[in-house]
């Protein structure tokens, strides 16, 4: 009885077992391209073939520069750019989303500037089964600055519609935002929405701030306040109805739950430059209105240049990553949703960079896991997913029907997946997500960066592959040994990391609940 009692304990402890940053302070790769100014930095996989690729774009407000991109080679990625665009441009950041529904991802594009400063126009480049054109077959009928764009469902019909923040600082040119509608599979190429108001955004995210079911707007300013124009469904706010109350030099912002309470929160980097204040920051998110004063800045500040949620330690939670100009890549660990004023972990300054955008993928695939989540009765037809950064959503059943791929959208980034039909009883999504993502850096001054993931690509004694450890992958572990079903991979069930599963990691795993060492990940290739 004492020991069945011992194991019904066991059975509701839970201990995490990865709580480190996973990257070497030197990164790990590099591209043979080192001045090009890269800027945009975009993760997914472009040919088809199961492998994430690197989307870089060029030239930013110094030289036109041609469009890269690096297509992985069953998990190596090419020091070399496998594709290189015809085209030259000043060229911000770009995105990939596959807004014609054919199953591969095109490519946008962000072009900051036309020689003399002048306003420049959003190319497209079409992935034709697998490959990327070398010129933009889409370019947009209207001129404008532009740093930054995203792709998200504005009209919630299920397709992408892509969203750019305009305006240039440096030169007090102020510009409206744009939404460019999707028609099934085909982008206007006249903006369908713009902001009534002008200002230099140089960033735009798509998020369901409220929680209503409606992706929200979210721009962030050069020489203003972050502001969110509220998605009603039928309708865009035309005028932001909330705002930050700290005008800053904002350069990127990204949204995501980490505190657990269901609502995206907000990050932004600030730059010094032009007298801003150079900090990072974070605004909570209460009940589905953000706060208007952060409630966590940074100890440091300096030219602020990139911020991005990613649980990169693997614990559940997302923490925050940074970048700054002429700096380094400052990661702050979520510690139950708060965050220390100073990093947990920061680059080599021998690799000091201007950095100008931080993106995360899985690229051998070697910790990628296939999740099948049911939603059952979902009160609207955007699916939020328990995970960001997501390598795939390789299906959906909608009531039980396989949905075809034109029927829905989605963005991996968020995580996020957008119907374009109601939900009458459950929808079903089978998505692949990685627990250890490398992660990519887009350099102005030097080559782009990789730190690849140090983890062993999945969490020693996760044994039913949950993502916690805890004591249900005990009773896992005990089934397999008696003949059940074999834990997926197998070295996640070898707890005392001697590179062999038998009852010996039964007696490790026992003692760790009762406060011993924590399970190991055993050299054994």
């Amino acid at each position: 009885m004492r020991s069945l009692i011992s194991i019904g304990i066991i059975l509701f402890l839970a201990r995490v077992v990865y709580a480190q940053v996973p990257y070497n302070i030197i990164p790990s790769w590099f591209s043979a391209e080192d001045d090009y100014y890269g800027t945009g930095a975009a993760i997914d996989d472009i040919n088809g073939d199961g492998y994430p690729d690197l989307a870089i774009s060029n030239g930013n407000d110094i030289i036109q520069a041609p469009n890269f991109a690096y297509i992985n080679s069953s998990g190596s990625m090419p020091e070399t750019a496998t594709w290189v665009s015809e085209n030259i441009a000043y060229s911000g950041h770009c995105e990939l989303g596959d807004y014609d529904s054919d199953g591969f991802p095109e490519l946008a594009v962000s072009n900051y500037i036309s020689p003399g400063w002048a306003a420049n126009r959003v190319h497209i480049y079409d992935n034709i089964d697998g490959i990327l054109e070398n010129s933009p077959s889409w370019i947009s009928s209207d001129t404008m600055h532009t740093f930054r764009l995203a792709w998200g469902d504005a009209d919630g019909d299920g397709d992408l519609d892509l969203a750019v923040a305009t305006g240039e600082a440096y030169n007090s040119f102020f510009e409206s935002n744009l939404i460019y509608f999707n028609n099934d599979g085909i982008l206007d190429t006249d903006a369908g929405w713009f902001s009534a108001d002008s200002d230099a955004c140089y960033d735009v995210r798509w998020v369901d701030i409220e929680l209503d079911g409606d992706l929200d707007l979210v721009f962030c300013e050069s020489g203003g306040p972050i502001k969110i124009y509220y998605n009603y469904g039928d309708s865009i706010a035309q005028y932001p109805e909330w705002m930050s109350e700290d005008d800053d030099n904002y350069n990127s912002i990204d949204l995501a739950d980490i505190n657990g309470d269901g609502y995206p929160d907000l990050a932004a980097a600030a730059n010094s430059q032009s007298g801003g204040s150079g900090l990072f920051k974070i605004f909570l998110n209460i009940d589905g209105t953000l706060e208007t004063i952060p409630s966590w800045t940074s100890a440091s500040s300096g030219f602020g240049s990139e911020a991005a949620f990613s649980d990169v330690d693997s614990d559940g939670d997302y923490d925050l990553i940074c970048g700054r100009w002429w700096g380094l890549i400052y990661i702050y660990l979520n510690n139950d949703g708060s965050f220390n004023r100073n990093p947990d972990w920061n680059s080599s300054g021998s690799y000091s960079s201007v950095i100008e955008n931080i993106v995360f993928g899985d690229f051998n695939t070697g910790a990628e896991r296939n999740h099948h989540d049911v939603f059952f009765y979902p009160t609207n037809r955007l699916i939020t997913l328990p995970f960001r950064q997501l390598a795939a959503v390789d299906s959906i059943r909608l009531d039980g029907i396989a949905m075809d791929p034109e029927e829905y959208c989605i963005s991996l980034w968020d995580g996020w997946v957008s119907l374009g039909a109601p939900v009458l009883d459950s929808v079903e999504v089978f998505y692949r997500h990685s627990i250890s993502k490398d992660m990519a850096v887009s350099n102005w001054d030097r080559e782009t960066y990789i730190y690849y993931n140090m983890n062993p690509g999945f969490i020693p004694g996760d044994v039913n592959a949950s993502g916690d450890v805890d004591g249900l992958d005990l009773v896992f572990l005990v089934n397999y040994l008696k003949g059940g079903q074999v834990p997926e991979p197998l070295l996640a069930a070898d707890i005392n990391g001697n590179c062999i599963v038998d009852a010996a990691d039964v007696v490790y795993f026992l003692d760790y609940f009762k406060g011993g060492f924590a399970p190991l990940a055993g050299d054994c290739d």
